[in-house]
């Protein structure tokens, strides 16, 4: 980036907007987040703002930035492409025409999206299987890669870069959040077969891994602010009063069930019985919408077909949606049956370093309850120390 070596990071959020710098030796320099509004040119002098805060920080001009993006339209494609000729070729070269040819399918397939990530879930180079392409065999007849493609619309990304290119900024890079989120989260397991479920502002995603490969990537425009939306309309307030009624649930240990009700509840949430709102009601509000998030989520997942069997798998949630997991006990109609459910407490300098990471290992080429559980029991905070 800067001859001096500072990595600037944007997580541009649904509802919030990230901005972090670090250094070279990857500490985070200077760090600030701003809540999204409506107003497409506030929101960008609001970012403006933030980034001369850092410059000033730093001491340096800020010239590139790492863009990190979701929206409720993200999508996946799996797709597989064979390439066999009868000269012997180098395996790159094999493997860069395949991608010229994967980029005009989608092209002219899917006009209004962008390929964000090129994913290889398997590699097959003259019948020999690999997780990824070696760079070490130069003369191939056969070459054939199964891909998962994340993809993003592209109006978002054309309007962004527009954007940051009028204030001089330059795109370095620009990733899907919860992917290279997962990604980084993920080395700091030792399991065969995890998941991770990022309950966003507007959306819902699900990804899952075996043996350090990606078995499925799937998303469902639901997420936290249709928890808000609900209690606005059942108690018939504005949204912002249904927002902060939601979040004295954070860490609140509360119990939800369809069956149990528990009376012991903290004084914050007392504070809800003086605007007139049952909170039993309000507490089946939440436990209804959080039960069609997850049931929506593996529905449309296909589960099966990936043969992932969840018993096996470890499931962690993160994303801002999922705080109100936090120190709360659900219990669902448990359908899944996973190994152990784990709550993670992401911060904002999280989220930025996992797009530092999966930036600078691109471009360079525990504790867990693990009783099955029957119900969504207990969560509890994983990497908290």
């Amino acid at each position: 980036m800067t001859d001096n070596k500072f990595y600037s990071i944007i997580d541009f959020g649904s509802s919030k907007v990230r901005f972090s710098v670090f250094n070279s030796k990857l500490d985070e320099e200077y760090s600030q987040s701003i809540l999204v509004t409506d107003n497409y040119k506030e929101n960008f002098e609001n970012i403006k703002k933030i980034i001369k805060n850092g410059e000033r920080k730093i001491s340096n001009h800020i010239e590139e930035v790492i863009l990190l993006l979701d929206s409720p339209n993200i999508f996946s494609i799996d797709i597989s492409f064979k390439k066999k000729i009868d000269t012997k070729t180098k395996t790159k070269k094999l493997y860069d025409l395949i991608l010229m040819e994967l980029d005009q399918i989608i092209n002219l397939n899917y006009i209004d999206f962008k390929i964000i990530h090129r994913i290889i879930s398997k590699c097959k180079i003259d019948g020999k299987e690999y997780n990824e392409i070696p760079n070490n065999i130069k003369n191939v007849n056969n070459l054939i890669i199964d891909f998962k493609l994340i993809c993003l619309p592209k109006k978002l990304i054309d309007n962004l870069c527009k954007e940051f290119n009028k204030n001089n900024i330059k795109i370095a890079n620009i990733f899907c959040t919860s992917y290279v989120k997962a990604v980084n989260y993920m080395r700091k397991v030792v399991e065969d077969k995890i998941s991770f479920l990022e309950i966003g502002y507007s959306r819902s995603t699900l990804i899952v891994y075996e043996k350090n490969i990606i078995k499925l990537i799937q998303s469902i425009p639901i997420g936290g602010n249709h928890v808000t939306n609900d209690i606005s309309k059942v108690f018939k307030i504005s949204f912002d009063e249904a927002e902060k009624i939601k979040k004295l649930f954070n860490k609140s240990e509360t119990e939800f069930s369809y069956k149990y009700d528990n009376n012991n509840y903290s004084n914050s949430i007392r504070d809800v019985l003086k605007k007139n709102i049952s909170i039993d009601i309000l507490k089946k509000v939440i436990l209804y919408r959080i039960q069609e998030i997850l049931d929506l989520t593996f529905k449309k997942s296909n589960i099966s077909k990936y043969n992932i069997r969840l018993s096996e798998t470890m499931l962690f949630l993160i994303g801002d949606g999922s705080n109100l997991f936090d120190n709360n006990s659900f219990y669902l109609n448990d359908k899944f049956q996973f190994k152990s459910l784990n709550f993670y407490s992401e911060t904002d300098k999280d989220i930025c370093y996992s797009g530092l990471i999966f930036h600078l290992n691109n471009y360079k080429l525990s504790k867990t309850n693990n009783k099955k559980l029957g119900l969504f029991e207990k969560f509890f905070h994983f990497f908290s120390e």
